[in-house]
């Protein structure tokens, strides 16, 4: 299977204002890591700054939708939200708008 040929999976992660760009430059080697252990094309990471908000989420659903991608991956199910319940809707609104599957990736 050729690179083109592998199916594209896209990175999620919510950026904290303590987390330096080492510590991101690390989790985001972790998705890419992920993605290539399992088979998929990493296509890029979209990263959501501001504490509460879902702009970039938005982002990425319209982007999945628009290229008929089907595969995240996250750091951690908190990066989607740390409550379980908006974690539940998100994963939701991923699957129905999308029918994106999401993986989570606890680093080592």
């Amino acid at each position: 299977m050729t690179d083109q040929e592998q199916p594209l999976i896209y990175g999620y992660m919510r950026v904290q204002r303590s987390q330096t760009d080492e510590e991101l430059h690390a989790l985001e080697r972790d998705l890419q890591r992920f993605a290539a252990s399992e088979g998929y094309r990493y296509a890029t990471t979209f990263q959501e700054f501001v504490p509460g908000c879902t702009r970039v989420f938005g982002e990425l659903v319209v982007e999945l939708t628009r290229v008929g991608g089907h595969h995240v991956v996250v750091p951690t199910m908190d990066h989607l939200a740390l409550h379980p319940l908006l974690q539940i809707h998100l994963l939701m609104k991923l699957e129905l708008d999308a029918g994106a599957e999401v993986f989570e990736v606890i680093a080592s």
